[in-house]
């Protein structure tokens, strides 16, 4: 994935609006394991201020079981490196099934804030970048 595909994916499908110095650095990395269970397709950080987290499935129950452990982890990262955001993406071949139970996790969980996000998406718009 180039870093000017990146950029367009962060401003036009997920809706960053951070500042064009931001995207002069970013760094993207595959397949991240969060733990034994959980592995990111992309983790991206952008300009040390945004944090992209990419998850890829189908499987409502791994949502089920590991969508808090994926906010927890993602919202630790965050803090720790001083950033401002974190975006949680997860792609799916039928995103509409997973959405309203991810959604309601997402909500739910306590430890929620203003400044991280959910993002379901079709596995073929993200294809194109």
């Amino acid at each position: 994935m180039s870093n000017t595909k990146i950029k367009t994916f962060a401003q036009e499908t997920l809706g960053c609006k951070c500042p064009e110095e931001v995207f002069a650095l970013i760094d993207c990395q595959r397949d991240i394991e969060l733990s034994p269970q959980i592995l990111l397709t992309n983790k991206i950080n952008i300009g040390n201020r945004l944090l992209i987290y990419i998850i890829q499935t189908d499987d409502i129950n791994f949502i089920k079981s590991n969508l808090p452990a994926i906010v927890q982890f993602g919202i630790k990262e965050r803090d720790s490196k001083a950033l401002n955001r974190v975006r949680f993406v997860i792609l799916s071949d039928k995103p509409e099934d997973i959405k309203p139970i991810a959604e309601n996790i997402f909500k739910d969980l306590a430890s929620k804030d203003e400044k991280i996000h959910l993002h379901l998406l079709n596995k073929k718009e993200f294809a194109q970048f």
